[in-house]
């Protein structure tokens, strides 16, 4: 996260807390919540391709620690040379050819690392970016070895799939020191390809959290610049569908935020629709010597990496998925909504399910057999939202459904 404004906003939550400390701010929050959970009920079964890859996440700790070995990467130091180069071989290991792009930051040589899975329509492209400096103080394996590994992770995942739209993921440099990279990278590269399409733009930047924190939600940020306004609207809307996919393929909970200082702003500038992940508890270990992957919480970052997997394979148009918009409500049914001491699952699907229920904070806490109508007691569960995993061996169906246990 770049340091502008850094003497008056010392953690990037006390602008959330500007922004959402009024009670019609807070209304907006938990509206948002619960839009997603009505818009659930008409969109609740899971696109089994983008399932089957937001599982697939894997190997988080491994790879965060490995960024944090490197050490500082703040721009000008060996440490930042040393990160582009395991840049560089990560994603030639996983079958890409990386693009470097060179910019000076004072006297200074940064890079940004670009690769590019295209899409089966030419010259259209989403944007999915992460910065991969540090600052001096400390290794920044939240800021942003999260976000790096996110999108080494989608860089994975993504590479034998099809879609329609292009993907190109960017690591920039010289965040830190004013989204040097990003503001180099619109300005001048992305500048000189007049024939593009850029759909969207999607930032990654501290989705860690904290190991002490709660990371039972994670922020999903919009444009709400006036300068220009006119992506203002798009934005939004393709905010709120990121809130929806996170819904559905994660354990954790959406809210809305506000994009803003980050490599979102030099994309906003220019008039592209962009949205994003960033962390809702506030990090003491923010631009610090002990932002280090010991004081990261994994199972939530693994989480918000399913998410932004999620995210990339849809709206790069994964080939033959089904729009989270026009999922058949009626497939499966959960009864009644909310449930107090017990509830059925209604669906034309025939022979035993295996539901798992899963709390907001990962942890699974009920695996049961039913078929039918057969009542699943939950009196033993506290009052909450919880994440409900079927399957059907038979139908080699996988779904994902929201329950809210209320008495």
């Amino acid at each position: 996260m770049a340091r502008k404004n850094c003497r008056v906003l010392a953690d990037r939550r006390r602008s959330y807390a500007k922004h959402f400390a009024t009670f019609g701010k807070m209304q907006k929050v938990f509206l948002f919540i619960i839009l997603c959970s009505a818009h659930v009920g008409f969109a609740q079964q899971f696109e089994y391709r983008i399932a089957r890859q937001c599982d697939l996440v894997d190997s988080i700790e491994e790879q965060v620690y490995a960024y944090e070995k490197i050490g500082i990467k703040a721009t000008g130091t060996a440490g930042f040379d040393s990160a582009t180069v395991w840049l560089i071989n990560r994603y030639t290991a996983l079958g890409y050819s990386p693009i470097v792009d060179t910019f000076l930051v004072g006297e200074d040589t940064s890079y940004n690392v670009i690769v590019e899975k295209p899409g089966s329509e030419p010259n259209k492209w989403i944007i999915v970016g992460a910065h991969f400096d540090s600052v001096d103080e400390g290794p920044g394996a939240n800021d942003n070895g999260s976000g790096v590994i996110a999108t080494l992770e989608i860089a994975r995942l993504i590479k034998d799939v099809d879609t329609k739209i292009g993907v190109r993921i960017v690591n920039f440099g010289a965040e830190e020191n004013g989204l040097v990279g990003s503001r180099h990278y619109v300005a001048n590269t992305l500048a000189d390809e007049t024939e593009e399409e850029i759909q969207l733009m999607i930032n990654l930047d501290q989705i860690g959290g904290a190991i002490t924190s709660n990371n039972s939600t994670i922020v999903c940020e919009r444009d709400e610049d006036d300068s220009p306004f006119s992506n203002n609207e798009m934005s939004s809307r393709k905010t709120d569908t990121l809130g929806r996919l996170v819904y559905l393929y994660t354990t954790i909970s959406p809210i809305l935020g506000r994009a803003e200082r980050s490599d979102y702003e030099p994309f906003e500038d220019v008039g592209l629709v962009v949205t994003g992940l960033y962390q809702n508890t506030p990090n003491p270990h923010y631009h610090n010597a002990t932002d280090i992957t010991a004081n990261i919480d994994i199972p939530a970052l693994k989480e918000v990496i399913k998410g932004a997997v999620a995210a990339t394979l849809y709206f790069s148009r994964i080939q033959g998925v089904v729009g989270v918009e026009k999922l058949d409500r009626n497939q499966v049914n959960l009864l009644p909504l909310p449930a107090a001491s017990h509830f059925s699952i209604s669906t034309p699907i025939a022979g035993p399910l295996e539901v798992t229920l899963i709390n907001s904070y990962g942890v699974e806490v009920l695996v049961q057999q039913t078929e039918g109508m057969e009542p699943i007691s939950i009196t033993h569960l506290a009052s909450g939202a919880y994440t409900v995993k079927i399957y059907s061996e038979a139908n080699s169906t996988y779904t994902l459904y929201k329950l809210i246990i209320a008495r």
